[in-house]
């Protein structure tokens, strides 16, 4: 494997061998010949050196003295990074084109470049800024969450034993970055251009300089919602099984061991903050694509046996939902996913399982573990960016596929509960489930009197705590914007007497500038709430506990953040001002205020029933929420 001066270095000598030889001939013959392997030469030089330009590794270690030379085709994949040097040469702007000569076979490069040297990334510090250029400096390689993950330099360190490679110790590696790889088969080839630079659209986000309104929430009030003290053997979903040599159950084991009758974790649980981190950065195993539902999701299986579900980035953290698009319709949101989790647990509930954000590459962490199936539907798009569509009702075509930036991707993965078979879950229609059609409205659109007519007639809704948790739920869903709860979920074996797990959060935070006061309806028909969960409302708009200001801090610590556009943050807090007119109201038609604020149902004494509920008919809606 030689250089292209080598190379030329060769045919200089060849060319010299072939003058030598034919000195003896006639001048005629001469000068035909000598003219003929000239231009014979020139071609091929130029061939070689141009249009097949080499790649070198530089700072590496491997060679002190003199630039190794790889032949391009030999070149390991790097999964994380840009592995070899670019020209820098463009047309004179940031959005110009660079031109990269390379062989048949290339190199996919992938990770946000932070240099650390352009003001602008200086000045937006959200992972947007993509550097195809130039190499990377020691900073960056700390900054950036991809480059830096465990992972990559363990792969480094395989593919370089693989090939009998040695990295002196103390060497700092700069343009070749982290893992070193053989390039996976079939993945897609790059092309010569590249548009410059790729990064996500900026946004004014605030910094985070300390989470202090987060850990006073919840180290200065004990949990709103309480628990009894002495739960009952029934009360657990599951039990844990010990396994041969295992002293302790997994983390994700952990958190499935943890739910019960009341709640899906506890309160303060240092189990989830565990539970974040490993979703954030544990190995995965392989990937396969999760069935059902309207819009492409990706079912992750980890090393030790875990399983998650991965929702990709689709669209920028500034989108909002076109005026003329149908909720069902909406494009779903990683990032919504992340931020429903995380308000949940401010507004202490404690109903959605775990999410965590994490950056993932598109071809070491994807490609090569997924199926056939999923591999078939990779391809790069003009931008030279690695895609995929997968398979699906909504947003599965070419013109809206699944892009890396050039290859990495944000991506939200969410905690499974336990499986299906050891904790059946029921479904239930959600009595102020929308038409979902573009033609007709809901009964409870039109009737005021819907709530006090129809629901509390029914079971679970006219005794015991299911109507309660309904009210939370139009409260959780009017703070995301999530108009899409058509069904909801509860475990069978806690009967009726349980809560509904809050699922499928993809269409929330949709809309920052308006509010779709039609979510509230449950409350506002209905008139009751939780006096714990009214009281938390009432600290949340407090001054010292701002909601908005509380989420802010509690995301700041994701992988992905900032988690959401800056104006969802006021958003929030208006609508919180909302509700508590609402219920001001509803104080005012009450005879005493006990009619509205409702004590907390206890179990004991009530009266287990079959409802009359039928929710099988639901060919027409998506089944995102049975994914978990």
């Amino acid at each position: 494997n030689v250089g292209p001066c080598v190379l030329c270095e060769e045919f200089v000598f060849y060319c010299l061998n072939f003058i030598h030889t034919v000195i003896a001939m006639k001048l005629k013959q001469r000068l035909v010949c000598g003219i003929t392997a000239f231009m014979f030469t020139t071609f091929v030089i130029a061939y070689v050196c141009v249009t097949q330009g080499q790649v070198y590794l530089e700072g590496t270690g491997l060679d002190p003295e003199n630039k190794f030379r790889f032949k391009l085709n030999d070149v390991a994949y790097a999964g994380a990074a840009d592995l070899f040097r670019t020209s820098n040469r463009t047309d004179g702007n940031k959005n110009g084109i660079l031109l990269r000569r390379q062989l048949d076979q290339s190199i996919s490069r992938s990770g946000p470049n932070k240099t650390g040297s352009d003001p602008d990334f200086n000045n937006n510090n959200n992972g947007d800024k993509t550097n195809h250029g130039g190499e990377l400096s020691k900073s960056a390689i700390k900054q950036n969450k991809v480059l830096n993950s465990e992972y990559l330099n363990r792969t480094r360190l395989e593919a370089s034993s693989e090939r009998n490679i040695s990295f002196e110790p103390g060497k700092e590696v700069i343009s070749v970055i982290s893992a070193i790889r053989a390039r996976p088969a079939n993945l897609p080839e790059e092309g010569n251009f590249y548009n410059i630079p790729h990064k996500y659209p900026k946004f004014p986000a605030v910094q985070v300089a300390n989470r202090s309104k987060f850990e006073a929430l919840f180290r200065n009030f004990s949990a709103s919602y309480v628990v009894p003290g002495q739960l009952q053997k029934h009360d657990h979903l599951v039990r844990y099984v010990r396994s041969s040599g295992e002293k302790k159950p997994k983390i994700w084991e952990e958190f499935q061991l943890g739910i019960n009758r009341y709640e899906v974790y506890s309160f303060n649980s240092s189990v989830i903050d565990d539970l974040l981190r490993y979703l954030g950065g544990t190995n995965i195993k392989n990937v396969d694509e999760k069935s059902g539902g309207t819009q492409v999701k990706l079912s992750l299986k980890f090393l030790d046996g875990g399983e998650a579900l991965m929702k990709p980035w689709r669209v920028p953290r500034d989108y909002e939902t076109l005026p003329d698009h149908f909720y069902f319709s909406d494009i779903e949101r990683h990032n919504a996913e992340i931020a429903a989790f995380h308000l949940d647990r401010i507004l202490d509930f404690r109903r959605v399982p775990p999410v965590a954000g994490r950056w993932f590459n598109l071809s070491s962490d994807v490609y090569i573990r997924a199926d056939e199936s999923l591999r078939k539907t990779f391809f790069r798009s003009p931008a030279n960016n690695l895609c995929f569509v997968g398979h699906c009702s909504y947003y599965c075509e070419s013109e809206t596929a699944v892009c890396g930036k050039p290859d990495t991707i944000e991506g939200s993965v969410a905690a499974y509960l336990p499986a299906f078979k050891l904790s059946p879950r029921k479904t239930w229609k959600h009595p102020w489930r929308r038409s979902y059609s573009k033609h007709k409205s809901a009964m409870w659109e039109h009737d005021q009197t819907y709530c006090t007519r129809v629901v509390m007639r029914r079971h679970p809704y006219n005794s015991g705590r299911r109507l309660l948790d309904l009210m939370d739920m139009s409260v959780f869903d009017f703070l995301i914007g999530n108009m899409d709860r058509h069904h909801y979920e509860t475990f069978e074996h806690f009967g009726n007497f349980t809560y509904p797990i809050h699922l499928d959060h993809g269409r929330a935070f949709g809309k920052h500038q308006s509010d779709e006061i039609s979510i509230l309806a449950p409350l506002f028909q209905c008139c009751i709430i939780r006096k714990s969960t009214y009281d938390r409302l009432v600290l949340l708009n407090s001054d010292g506990y701002k909601l908005g200001d509380v989420m802010r801090e509690s995301l700041s610590v994701d992988l992905i953040s900032p988690v959401l556009f800056e104006p969802h943050y006021t958003a929030l807090n208006r609508r919180l001002e909302t509700i508590l007119r609402y219920m001001d109201t509803c104080f005012a038609k009450a005879d005493n205020k006990t009619d509205v604020l409702k004590a907390e149902p206890v179990f004991n004494g009530y009266r287990e029933r079959v409802s009359i509920d039928d929710p099988a008919d639901d060919s027409d809606l998506d089944d995102d929420d049975a994914d978990f």
